[in-house]
């Protein structure tokens, strides 16, 4: 099976990448949204890192959304 290229928009792209778990590839996070029925999925998506790191990420996306919407 080959391989595709998509495109998807810069919001989704953060979307995704605020998904990914670890170092979880895109492919990864796409396929298990597309698969996991539960509501529940990405609840814990963030015990295996620590806190500091967690919270620099979240604070690194909300940089980004508030300078692109400015």
């Amino acid at each position: 099976m080959g391989d595709k290229t998509i495109r998807v928009s810069e919001k989704t792209w953060r979307k995704l990448r605020a998904r990914k778990r670890g170092d979880e590839s895109f492919e990864s996070v796409i396929r298990r949204e597309l698969e996991d029925d539960d509501p529940l999925a990405g609840f814990g998506a963030w015990s295996d890192t620590s806190i500091d790191e967690s919270v620099r990420e979240v604070k690194e996306e909300m940089d980004e959304d508030f300078e692109a919407e400015s």
